[in-house]
């Protein structure tokens, strides 16, 4: 079992905020609120960061875009989503077009709550699964498509693109596969030894990478020729991550 749960919540009503703390209070395991997002621009900060374990997503943030538009131009969140929302007209488009564990109408219940927890940690108890499976096999990564699954070798991955709700998968052989998961999925199965978030847009498998530039705008050089921009908020996390601070 999971024993603590970390958690953001997005919703532009604080005394909803406050609610839902008061409703998480008492779960177990344990649930720690370590974000907050009232608008877009804080929302994006916390879909940069990438820490929680479960997103409670209010759909309408006052903004031009849904939430749920917002993570999928910035290549979704590898943590599990709850929608808590006043509406059910987004319910069946969030089902079905996005990867959530549950769909909660406003006001809340305490049993709607346990319910959409009780999946959301299931969930996250396979992730928690598949990664021990990667501790011991992570040499190859499956890429499925209406057809078939082609098995590909990690070393041969140069990068990978999120495209909404899909994943461009970039390959040494100059071949493109396009796969119907977003690039939190794949964030959470790559060996995070090897692979960096660099952008919203892109996860790059670092030994393909032949140069880093911070000059006139951020953005590194592959080894295949290929630019890519590296998002302000994560150069200083590439210099930790290769161990140059």
């Amino acid at each position: 079992m999971v024993k603590e749960l970390k958690a953001y919540i997005v919703e532009d009503d604080k005394e909803n905020i406050e609610f839902l703390k008061l409703l998480v209070e008492g779960y177990i395991p344990p649930i720690k609120i370590i974000g907050e997002a009232t608008n877009e621009l804080e929302f994006v900060d916390l879909l940069i960061k990438d820490e929680a374990d479960i997103v409670f997503l209010d759909i309408e943030l006052d903004e031009s875009k849904t939430s749920l538009e917002i993570m999928e131009d910035h290549g979704g969140i590898s943590a599990e989503i709850i929608v808590v929302s006043s509406s059910k007209e987004y319910a069946l488009k969030a089902i079905n077009q996005y990867d959530i564990a549950a769909y909660m109408i406003k006001p809340l219940s305490m049993r709607d709550l346990n319910r959409a927890l009780i999946k959301a940690e299931k969930k996250i108890q396979e992730k928690i699964e598949i990664k021990k499976l990667k501790l011991v096999k992570t040499d190859v990564v499956a890429i499925p498509d209406f057809n078939s699954i082609e098995i590909v070798n990690i070393v041969d991955i140069i990068y990978l693109e999120a495209a909404g709700k899909y994943t461009i998968f970039h390959l040494s052989n100059g071949i493109t596969r396009t796969v119907s998961k977003n690039l939190g999925s794949y964030i959470e199965i790559l060996p995070n030894n090897l692979f960096f978030r660099i952008h919203h847009k892109f996860l790059v498998n670092i030994t393909a990478v032949e140069s880093i530039f911070r000059n006139q705008g951020k953005y590194c050089v592959l080894k295949n020729g290929k630019h890519l921009p590296i998002a302000k908020r994560r150069f200083e996390e590439i210099r930790k991550f290769l161990s140059l601070k």
